[in-house]
C-alpha cells in the first residue's frame, strides 16, 4: 500500500497501524454492475471491469491507452502485456468476455483513436486520463451505492478484489501472486490480508466458553 508523506522522509501513518482497504464481494460487484447499467455510465463500467480484470494499480491503470488494449483492426484485446511502473514487472492480464464489451463500447462512445488514454473525464480526443484522486472517488461512490462507509475504498479495493475471490475458491497463491506481479508469494499473501483473515477463522472454530446460559430463555 503506498505511503504518503508529509515532509522529507516522514510518512503520515509512521507509527500508526493503518488497515488495507476493503475489496469487493461478487455480490457487490454485481450490484454496483446492475447499478451503472441502469443509469448507462460505460465509462465507469469499463473502468471497474478493466480493473477487475487486470488488477492494475492505479498508475498502471490510468495510463492505459487504446492501442494497448484494442487492436488496429478493431477487436479488443484477450491478452495484454504491461510493464509495471512500481516493480518494472511485466504482467500478462486476461480481459474476460464481459470486459471487452464494455470497454469496446466505450471506446466506440468516445470516437477513441490509439494514441488516446482511455479512462478520461469526458469523451474529447485528446483527453488526458482522470486522476488518481478522482478514481479514488469514483470507487468511494461505489461504496456509498452498497450503503458502505466509503473511507474503507480506495482505488487498491478494485486491485485487491478478482485475487481475494481467486485465493478463496482455492486458485494457486502462486498463480494469483504472478497475475498481480508481486516479487514473492509472501508479499501476496501480505497484501491480501490472507494470513489475519485465517487466524479470525481459526480463532472463532475454537470457543473456550462451553455458554450455560440460554440466550433464548429469560
Amino acid at each position: 500500500m503506498m505511503t504518503t508523506r508529509i515532509g522529507p522522509g516522514v510518512a503520515w501513518n509512521k507509527g500508526l497501524v493503518v488497515g488495507q482497504k476493503r475489496a469487493f464481494s461478487l455480490e457487490e460487484i454485481a450490484q454496483i454492475e446492475a447499478h451503472l447499467l441502469q443509469i448507462q455510465s460505460w465509462h465507469d463500467l469499463a473502468l471497474l471491469s478493466f480493473g477487475l480484470d487486470t488488477m492494475f494499480r492505479a498508475s498502471d491503470l490510468l495510463s492505459t491507452r487504446v492501442w494497448q488494449v484494442q487492436y488496429p483492426s478493431g477487436p479488443i484485446r484477450k491478452l495484454i502485456a504491461r510493464r509495471q511502473k512500481k516493480t518494472r514487472h511485466i504482467v500478462n492480464p486476461v480481459l474476460t468476455e464481459q470486459t471487452r464489451d464494455y470497454l469496446r463500447h466505450w471506446l466506440e462512445m468516445g470516437g477513441k483513436q490509439s494514441q488516446d488514454f482511455v479512462f478520461t473525464r469526458n469523451k474529447l480526443r485528446d483527453a488526458h486520463h482522470i486522476s488518481r484522486s478522482h478514481y479514488a472517488d469514483i470507487v468511494k461512490s461505489w461504496a456509498k451505492i452498497l450503503g458502505h462507509n466509503p473511507q474503507n475504498y480506495s482505488s487498491h479495493s478494485v486491485r485487491r478484489s478478482k485475487p481475494a475471490h481467486m485465493y478463496w475458491a482455492g486458485e494457486d497463491i502462486a498463480l494469483i501472486s504472478r497475475l498481480l506481479g508481486h516479487k514473492s508469494i509472501a508479499s501476496t499473501i501480505e497484501y491480501l490480508g490472507i494470513t489475519q483473515a485465517k487466524a479470525e477463522t481459526a480463532a472463532l472454530r475454537h470457543p473456550m466458553m462451553r455458554g450455560a446460559i440460554n440466550p433464548g430463555r429469560g
